[in-house]
């Protein structure tokens, strides 16, 4: 039920919590991890843990039973920790729990991810981000940030930030033209005078072109459109929509972009609706 007066807030700040835990001891300054019951534990490379963070004090509850005590854990920050064996190409990928004090760039088995890391001391010495620092720990080195897309979006090999906003910032874009006529049924090009001189500010490729008409052509006619001299599409005889998904049509930065349409037949066209999908073009 929705609220009907001022509510108390009550608020945190999310970044040391308390957990109970397990019965367990837990050491300050160790890695730790909720055990698969959801009791903080130490660290370790065990199925279904989930990393939480770094514990800011020492409890032992070995002897009690599961949420007799609790423990407080940091959930964000940069911590220096002991690694199995890590090097400077290592910055900026996955890192995963070994032990309670232990990190690796490899995964020891569970796939237990805590964190990426940000600087190396040596091989066995380096520095973890963990929780929200990690949106910034890499301000201006986006590179090094992988990213898990499987294949859903972006291909397999497109697997860092950069690639990905790289591919974004290409399109797709799509523009559409509604309505239009202006041209003669009469067999030649005629340029749809009537439209506004449209540019990109940026060179572009048009990959598809999707039209329709508000009266089909005819039997034995077609109308074929085309932008800036190259073939778009054709909607023949008692069709009133046509499409073509495999274009590329390289149109200049600031170039003018010309429709134009050709019909057999004779008398006005109809109206026509247009809508091009186009991608920046970046010269690959």
């Amino acid at each position: 039920m929705a609220l009907t007066a001022d509510r108390g807030i009550v608020y945190r700040e999310g970044i040391d919590i308390e957990y109970p835990m397990a019965a367990v001891k837990i050491y300050a300054g160790s890695l730790v991890c909720l055990n698969a019951t959801g009791y903080a534990a130490p660290a370790a490379n065990t199925a279904n843990f989930k990393f939480i963070g770094v514990a800011l004090e020492s409890k032992d509850n070995s002897a009690g039973s599961p949420g007799d005590l609790k423990i407080l854990v940091r959930r964000e920050g940069i911590f220096q920790f002991d690694a199995s064996s890590i090097a400077q190409a290592n910055v900026g990928a996955d890192m995963y729990v070994v032990d309670d004090h232990t990190f690796d760039e490899s995964d020891p088995g569970q796939g237990i991810k805590c964190g990426k890391l940000v600087a190396v001391d040596s091989s066995t010495l380096g520095w973890l981000a963990i929780g929200r620092r990690l949106a910034t720990a890499y301000a201006g080195a986006a590179d090094a940030l992988t990213v898990s897309d499987a294949g859903n979006y972006f291909p397999a090999a497109v697997a860092t930030v950069a690639q990905q906003i790289q591919d974004l910032a290409k399109g797709p874009f799509f523009l559409t033209i509604p309505r239009f006529t202006g041209w003669t049924k009469d067999g030649t090009d005629h340029d749809i005078v009537t439209l506004p001189l449209l540019e990109a500010p940026l060179p572009i490729r048009v990959k598809r072109a999707y039209a329709s008409v508000l009266t089909a052509p005819g039997t034995g006619k077609t109308l074929a459109l085309k932008l800036n001299g190259s073939a778009l599409l054709s909607i023949a005889e008692a069709a009133v929509v046509g499409e073509n998904e495999a274009l590329d049509i390289a149109i200049a930065k600031d170039e003018d972009l010309v429709l134009a349409a050709n019909e057999t037949a004779a008398g006005a066209g109809a109206n026509c609706d247009l809508i091009l999908v186009y991608y920046k073009d970046d010269g690959e």
